[in-house]
């Protein structure tokens, strides 16, 4: 499934996909070190694109080396999803969450974020591996090397990790396209499926990202055909989210996305509120 990099008509597809209920669960606001527009700004381009729900999941992470460790201001950031939740009610539902970078590596210190009561939803991710940021990690490395290390941090992600989704499941082939091409699906599937199983027994879902499209891959991550392991293994709990950092990328090509479910033979997306994941059937 390709597009080009610029977002279709998203609300033209809504109606041509007869879509009834749009999630976005992967934005990221000033409240993030990389995000360049305002909560309010990002609601209000949210209702304007006609999107029901979106999810803030402003970035932490456990490394060291990465420029959100242990830096989220959780009481400016929560005052600010109330005062939008309040200036947007009945137009548009906002949820609280946050998008953990490398959860594993030091769960107890993470406990006063995962433990807040008005969290609904925890993104987990791999942006680090070590001190080795994703964007340079297989420059030095084999294809081979690079994903099986890649993928052995996300399943310690998924074994460790309080999360509720995986991030983005095959990031690294944003990365490392430009210096090895595309993996193929067979190579790993073996490691794959171990993650997907734990996270199925520890009813950990999958997120699809459409940020994949504005990379050189065009490719939503996970690919297809991990999409289809996971359905085949049993897993039903698919997010949606555009991983927008700009208030014009909400909702990016996330109609094109369900419809892409609906012919892998899905029937929900799923929100999540208090961190309980709740089926909206598409």
């Amino acid at each position: 499934m390709h597009t080009k990099n610029n977002d279709l008509n998203i609300n033209r597809l809504i109606e041509v996909v007869k879509i009834d209920y749009i999630i976005d669960f992967h934005i990221h606001s000033k409240f993030s070190h990389d995000g360049k527009s305002s909560m309010e700004e990002i609601c209000t381009a949210a209702q304007a694109k006609k999107i029901n729900e979106i999810c803030f999941t402003e970035h932490i992470s456990a490394t060291s080396a990465a420029p959100c460790y242990f830096n989220l201001d959780m009481e400016a950031y929560s005052r600010e999803i109330e005062r939008c939740q309040e200036l947007f009610k009945d137009k548009l539902v906002i949820k609280k969450g946050i998008e953990l970078g490398e959860p594993h590596l030091n769960p107890e210190a993470l406990i006063p974020y995962t433990s807040d009561k008005k969290l609904d939803f925890i993104l987990g991710s791999i942006h680090f591996i070590g001190e080795t940021d994703l964007v340079n990690f297989a420059e030095d490395k084999s294809h081979e090397e690079s994903y099986i290390t890649y993928f052995e941090e996300v399943y310690k992600c998924v074994c460790i990790g309080d999360i509720d989704v995986i991030g983005h499941f095959d990031l690294l082939k944003r990365y490392a396209f430009d210096v090895h091409g595309s993996y193929k699906h067979a190579d790993f599937q073996e490691l794959i499926h171990e993650i997907l199983r734990k996270a199925i027994s520890r009813n950990i879902g999958l997120e699809i990202n459409t940020s994949g499209f504005r990379s050189s891959s065009l490719e939503i991550f996970p690919s297809q055909l991990i999409l289809r392991d996971y359905k085949e293994l049993g897993g039903e709990i698919i997010t949606t989210g555009s991983d927008s950092h700009t208030a014009d990328m909400v909702g990016s090509n996330i109609p094109s996305v369900y419809l892409l479910l609906k012919q892998l033979g899905f029937g929900y997306v799923f929100s999540f509120d208090k961190r309980k994941p709740e089926g909206i059937r598409i």
